[in-house]
């Protein structure tokens, strides 16, 4: 579904990619052993939220009032929230969690075994863009799919983290830390009264990663693994919150910015972009070591958002200053980057 241009540069970038693999953020990991030499990280941490963060929980976890929010006091611990609540992070609002739970990840972590809450911040990231990508694809969101998808491995004591299973690995783009996630915990309780959560949210030591009965009307999986064999998409692309309404994974009722084939054409991640990753240790005034691609075509603002934050490179190693004319003249003469109408860059 992706255009036939944006599959001529995946083609194109996939050489270069296999050529100089880079190695993918890691899912943030639990402190120090020395810095929590005798109990687990749970009954040593208590909250860094404030009362000002009930608002921002509510507006980002779109709870619409069908939830009660609350900032544990200083002596107050994550594994144990008060009565009838259940604890939350607000690193999992910001990849991507959003309430009431959506019903595909309530029977994932049923089969799993696992409470939502014990799940690391990238793990809803992960899951939720590996969602949308199904949905394009029109693939069902059933525990069989997902666990053909997605590996449960343990972070530490009661975390747990979910990841590519195999040699899959078309999304990226979660950030490689986290730090202080596990103090920014909050309670929340759901005003309804019969099974709100339709999971289990009981934290457990363990789970559980055997594959489902097949169904009867098993989908294939192979199409979708043979359009993502070439492709690399960006996770904070895809769970965008109006991409996150449009598939019914969020309630806060944001409307479809621009076309939906665009925009996943634009959550796809060009592979040569981030062999440049390599690069950002490199001194800043050496030329030579900017990489150069063909027919790979973004816009200034992507251009910039992966030089900066995406890629880590500082502006000056790519020649792209922030005002336009500069970036056209710095780029030509720097980078051999060329200025197509003022607003796109083409690597010659």
């Amino acid at each position: 579904m992706s255009s036939p241009y944006t599959s001529r540069v995946s083609s194109a970038a996939e050489s270069i990619d296999s050529a100089s693999p880079v190695s993918q953020a890691g899912e943030p990991w639990l402190p120090r052993s020395e810095e929590l030499p005798n109990s687990p990280w749970y009954e040593e941490k208590s909250s860094t939220l404030r009362l000002s963060d009930i608002d921002i929980i509510k507006e980002k976890g779109g709870t619409m009032g069908k939830f009660e929010v609350v900032i544990p006091h200083p002596d107050e611990r994550a594994h144990r929230p008060p009565p009838g609540f259940h604890t939350f992070y607000m690193n999992q609002i910001e990849m991507g969690l959003r309430f009431p739970i959506s019903r595909f990840i309530a029977a994932f972590c049923r089969h799993i075994q696992l409470s939502p809450s014990q799940l690391a911040p990238n793990s809803y990231s992960f899951l939720l863009a590996l969602a949308v990508l199904l949905s394009y694809h029109d693939i069902p969101l059933i525990p069989y799919v997902l666990m053909q998808l997605v590996q449960v491995k343990r972070l530490g004591p009661r975390k747990f983290y979910l990841s590519h299973k195999g040699d899959h690995s078309f999304i990226k783009g979660n950030p490689s830390s986290h730090k202080g996630w596990m103090s920014r915990f909050f309670y929340i309780r759901s005003d309804v009264m019969r099974d709100p959560w339709r999971c289990e949210m009981h934290w457990r030591d363990s789970t559980i990663t055997i594959a489902p009965r097949t169904p009867d009307r098993a989908p294939s999986l192979t199409p979708f693994l043979e359009a993502m064999c070439d492709k690399s998409y960006n996770a904070p692309e895809l769970i965008k919150e109006d991409l996150l309404c449009f598939f019914k994974f969020s309630r806060k009722g944001a409307e479809l910015v621009g076309d939906l084939d665009d925009r996943m054409g634009k959550a796809e991640l060009v592979k040569a972009m981030q062999e440049a990753k390599s690069y950002a240790s490199l001194p800043v005034r050496n030329w030579a070591y900017v990489p150069s691609w063909s027919d790979l075509c973004v816009c200034v603002e992507e251009l910039r958002e992966f030089a900066s934050a995406e890629l880590g490179l500082c502006a000056e190693l790519v020649g792209l200053m922030c005002l336009h004319r500069r970036a056209t003249r710095m780029c030509q003469r720097g980078t051999g980057l060329r200025c197509r109408a003022g607003r796109t860059y083409v690597f010659a």
